[in-house]
């Protein structure tokens, strides 16, 4: 990937080729930006960059045995990991088995997020991780002599999917670096990370696209017209990882319906119901959980906002903003907060491992209770 690829971010992508250009280049570099920013796009930019043949102070060449390489995601200097399972009959839990899946995701789409990747691997009820021995792996890798005799670049996507001990053999490698070597982390959640790591590490924060850039770059990976684009960024807020999957799905998001079902059964105090929804809540797995939740938590967000008038501010699709009409009145400063809390903590829960059914159940009956306060 080229930095012409990638919408907005210019001064980003100035500062990243200045460092290279003046040999100035952090051996441990953390892309910071929230799912569907430019962070991962970046990475990938900076480091077709290092291995260009031919670079100029605007961007890679595009067209040396390097670059084409980058392209096809098949250069034999970049080590790439992510989170995963451990396979069955694996014996030890390393990414290797997912790699095949990862370069066609990637190949598939520019920006993309864990509801991808869980999709592309078939892990809707396994919890992803990088592992200790991932991080074995990559020191052996990184002790390697580079094929190409220049940068080794290793780019590691979601660095907090780390676990305790991973992080410190991961620290262990921050700390002695072998020579000639580039670490780039890409994350979504900063603030999930060691400190230890964090101190260690050169940031580099990808905030949100603006309306604007993510309109334009919407309208050419989606192929909409300019104003369905426009209001589709709108509504993503500058994600497009989201952008793209509206814009396969009839602009309906996986969690609508559910939501719809749940926040009519909660308030009609529907027993019967809410059973079979804590059901669907919970077949597809914990990430599936946690993201309907994050969308919950959304659609809550919206609904205060509307039902206070700031209807300019609403982020929804013509589907939720036809249900959220109806259904902001039943939010308001009395319920508001603790709804969030309720919510945060069922997060919390199903991060935790906590039966989903039951966390959903006990969900609905403070939902319930929530819904019916008066303002």
């Amino acid at each position: 990937m080229r930095f012409s690829e990638i919408v907005g971010y210019q001064e980003i992508g100035e500062r990243l080729r200045a460092g290279a250009q003046s040999g100035r280049v952090a051996h441990a570099q953390l892309f910071d930006g929230p799912e569907g920013s430019g962070a991962f796009a970046l990475a990938r930019a900076y480091a077709q960059y290092l291995h260009c043949e031919q670079p100029t102070p605007e961007d890679s060449c595009g067209v040396c045995t390097s670059c084409k390489a980058h392209q096809r995601l098949e250069h034999p200097d970049v080590h790439w990991s992510f989170p995963f399972f451990k396979a069955d009959g694996q014996e030890k839990a390393i990414s290797q088995p997912f790699q095949t899946a990862w370069r066609e995701m990637i190949l598939a789409r520019s920006y993309f997020g864990m509801e991808e990747w869980t999709q592309a691997i078939g892990a809707d009820r396994k919890q992803l991780f990088i592992s200790v021995h991932e991080a074995l792996e990559i020191n052996r890798k990184l002790g390697l002599k580079p094929f190409k005799g220049g940068w080794k670049v290793l780019i590691l996507w979601l660095p907090e999917t780390m676990r305790v001990d991973t992080a410190n053999k991961m620290l262990k490698l921050i700390e002695e670096p072998t020579d000639k070597t580039v670490m780039l982390f890409v994350s979504e959640h900063f603030d999930s990370l060691l400190a230890t790591i964090r101190s260690r590490v050169q940031a580099v924060r990808v905030p949100r696209l603006d309306d604007a850039s993510a309109a334009r770059t919407i309208e050419r990976m989606a192929a909409l017209g300019g104003e369905a684009a426009a209001d589709l960024a709108r509504v993503v807020e500058g994600n497009l990882a989201a952008a793209l999957r509206l814009a396969t799905s009839d602009g309906a998001t996986p969690d609508h319906e559910l939501f719809v079902q749940w926040m009519r059964a909660c308030y009609g105090s529907k027993s019967g119901d809410l059973v079979t929804l804590a059901e669907l809540f919970a077949k597809p797995g914990r990430e599936s959980m946690k993201r309907f939740l994050l969308y919950a938590m959304h659609m809550v967000r919206q609904c205060i906002v509307g039902n206070y008038g700031a209807m300019e501010l609403v982020r929804l699709t013509a589907k939720e903003r036809a249900f959220a009409e109806k259904f902001a009145p039943f939010i308001h400063h009395g319920n508001v907060a603790q709804m969030f809390t309720e919510l945060e903590q069922a997060h919390r829960d199903i991060a935790g491992n906590v039966n989903g059914k039951l966390v959903f159940m006990d969900l609905s009956v403070r939902m319930n209770l929530l819904l019916r306060r008066a303002q």
